[in-house]
This record gives C-alpha cells, sequence and structure tokens, in this order.
C-alpha cells in the first residue's frame, strides 16, 4: 500500500494583543495563520478545531489526534485514511525511501 500524507487542513489568524499597555506596534506586525488540529472518532467522525481540552483528546471515542502543524502520514486503506477522505480530505501519495518518482521532492 501506498504511504499518504494529508492536505487541506484549514487555518485561523493569530490574535492580536489589544488593551492597555500593550504597543501599538502589535497591531501592524502580522504573524502567520496556524493549521488546525483534527479529531477522528471510532464512529469515523471527524471534527477540525483550533485548539481541542485535554478531556476531549483522550476522551475514549477519539481514535486518532492529529496536532496541527504536523505532517500526519498514514497508508491508503487504513480506518484513518478512509475517515478523512470520507470528511472531504485529499491526500498527497509519498515516495517510498530509496525510490525515484518522476516529480522532484526533498526526501530520497
Amino acid at each position: 500500500m501506498a504511504t499518504v500524507q494529508l492536505l487541506g487542513r484549514g487555518t485561523y489568524g493569530p490574535s492580536v494583543p489589544m488593551g492597555a499597555w500593550v504597543s501599538p506596534l502589535w497591531s501592524f506586525i502580522k504573524m502567520p495563520p496556524a493549521q488546525n488540529s483534527i479529531l477522528v472518532f471510532n464512529d469515523g467522525s471527524v471534527v477540525e478545531k483550533s485548539i481541542f481540552e485535554n478531556k476531549d483528546i483522550k476522551d475514549p471515542s477519539v481514535r486518532v489526534f492529529i496536532l496541527g502543524g504536523s505532517r500526519f502520514r498514514t497508508e491508503v486503506g487504513s480506518f484513518e485514511y478512509d475517515a478523512l477522505t470520507a470528511a472531504g480530505y485529499t491526500w498527497q501519495v509519498i515516495t517510498a525511501p530509496n525510490e525515484y518518482s518522476e516529480d522532484y521532492e526533498d526526501s530520497y
């Protein structure tokens, strides 16, 4: 089976500090957006949010927690692959080690 990497996660913008004793300089600095995290449940449902609490992550009905900003890889046909594909996420095929693909990739 092929190894694939998850694509298509949403992002959320950083919070901009405002109020008393905060430099107005922060209103001009635009930080890059951060990637959302994902929970995959045992029933195949998927939830994407910017922040999950520990009680949500440790819930027994959660099968996989995918941290935002991480590269999540799985095999084609796995439970996670099927659940995330059904939820509308896309994938990138990862070339196996010591094999070459037709397109340039950063890892060989």
